[in-house]
């Protein structure tokens, strides 16, 4: 009976202006939040796209020069790109990329924290030197964070939720109308049943479809097969995000309060999910795993470097100029080593706090649905924290590779050609399986839709009592 209830609900949603009038305003909202995170996308992509070409014009130009230098005997002159200590320091430095995900534009995420060029040098450096190109940032936003389609899911979808209802069995209370409807063979099981099934349904079908074309006018890279599968993703999310909340309006409106009950009682819930639980999951993690000081890691780094800085600077010879002395080079090279040494313990703590703190958000995260969508939402989007720990640890296992290609020829004291620039070593990101990403989302997904089952299970008691509800 619940399917005739929701095809009737569905021919009065159609004429209803109000619902009409909530669903085009939340359509406009997420085209303009599709935007402003498709402007975000496409300003990374931009930056990165004028730093590859930079480094690109910088290697041709340095392999014209060693072109030209090749067979000179003279003595080597500042900057030369043959020597392998300048080239490895500055004149021949990689940058590694993070590229853009195809649904970049969905979330931020944590874009705004973490790098997504770095500068690949022989250096040892506890941070090495990252460029990320973000526009300024005013106090709005720092303070509320991107306006974007993960902002607009997790944080303004649940009010619209609750703006269509708040009020699915007291409304016809309240207007007189139960009575006569349940003299008609419906229960009140059936009737709530199916008025959130034909709501849901409508905001559902317009959400998807608003969704859609919003990653076409953000710009997303839709051309493979891996794409569309992180579009099925997202909408997978939003549909069971929408069923949770509509799943608390079943159990709340099975309380027999009023509409205005009804209506605090939801917006109540929405403040303690959305934004009071995540906030003291934040402190708790904060709490429990502080995390790392930039003041006292540049402290550490610039007494770590001390002493490697005074034995440099007693070194004796010129690479630059005096090509006869080898051994300032050589040695210069045992400094960083040890330097290295002396670093790696504190680098290592600081890896492992990071990992133990995203291993407590992993853990806390159901402790709110909120959490749990906003993180399946910057996992599909590339901006999340697992992302960027994947390109931190292929950084961290490229880097002794990169530092080993110059110090090979420092230690047997041969200049750098024109080949072994082309040969030198580069780093090419490479995605996490498509595979674990889905477990993982689809995992929140699942805890999600448990606890919607939940909501429902326990009201339909309620439900099925016939006549008026009692508290």
């Amino acid at each position: 009976m619940w399917r005739t209830v929701l095809q009737l609900e569905w021919r009065i949603l159609r004429r209803d202006r109000g619902a009409l009038a909530i669903l085009g305003i939340f359509s406009l909202f997420l085209i303009l939040a599709a935007v402003a995170g498709g402007r975000q996308a496409t300003l990374l992509a931009d930056s990165q796209t004028r730093a590859q070409v930079s480094e690109e014009n910088r290697l041709t130009s340095l392999g014209a020069r060693l072109m030209e230098l090749q067979g000179e005997t003279g003595p080597r002159r500042a900057k030369d790109p043959r020597d392998p200590v300048w080239m490895g320091k500055e004149g021949g430095i990689h940058l590694a990329v993070l590229p853009p995900a195809p649904l970049a534009s969905v979330a931020v995420g944590q874009r705004d924290l973490h790098p997504q060029i770095v500068q690949v040098s022989t250096e040892v450096e506890l941070a090495a030197e990252r460029e990320t190109e973000t526009p300024m940032s005013g106090p709005t936003r720092l303070g509320t964070g991107a306006f974007d389609p993960a902002f607009l899911f997790v944080v303004l979808f649940p009010l619209v939720i609750i703006a269509l209802s708040y009020e699915l069995l007291s409304g016809e209370r309240e207007r007189g109308t139960l009575a006569m409807l349940l003299a008609q063979p419906v229960s009140q099981g059936d009737l709530v049943l199916g008025k959130a099934s034909a709501r849901a349904l409508a905001l559902c079908t317009v959400t998807l479809i608003f969704a859609l074309i919003g990653l076409f006018v953000a710009g997303a890279d839709l051309t493979t097969a891996a794409a569309w599968g992180q579009v099925a993703l997202y909408a997978s999310i939003l549909v069971t995000w929408a069923l949770f909340w509509f799943a608390l309006a079943v159990w709340i409106n099975a309380r027999g309060q009023t509409s205005a009950g009804n209506a605090l009682a939801m917006v109540g819930v929405w403040l303690v999910l959305v934004v009071v639980v995540p906030g003291l999951v934040h402190i708790a993690v904060d709490t429990v795993y502080p995390p790392p000081s930039k003041l006292e890691l540049m402290h550490e780094a610039q007494e770590a470097a001390k002493d490697a800085n005074q034995e440099v600077a007693g070194l004796k010879g010129r690479h630059d100029v005096d090509t006869q002395t080898k051994t300032y080079a050589k040695n210069l090279v045992k400094a960083q080593d040890a330097l290295l040494k002396r670093t790696e313990p504190l680098m290592h703590e600081l890896e492992e706090t990071l990992s133990q703190r995203q291993a407590m958000v992993d853990w806390l995260r159901f402790l709110s649905p909120a959490i749990v969508v906003q993180l399946a939402l910057e996992d599909v989007a590339g901006s999340g924290a697992v992302r960027h720990q994947r390109f931190d640890q292929q950084l961290d296992a490229f880097h002794p590779t990169f530092r080993a290609f110059y110090f090979d020829r420092i230690k047997s004291g041969s200049d750098l050609t024109a080949q072994d620039l082309q040969d030198r070593p580069e780093l090419t990101f490479e995605e996490e399986p498509t595979g674990a990403l889905t477990q993982r989302v689809l995992g929140g997904v699942l805890g999600i839709l448990l606890l919607a089952a939940f909501l429902v299970a326990t009201a339909w008691p309620r439900l099925k009592r016939i006549g008026r509800l009692t508290a």
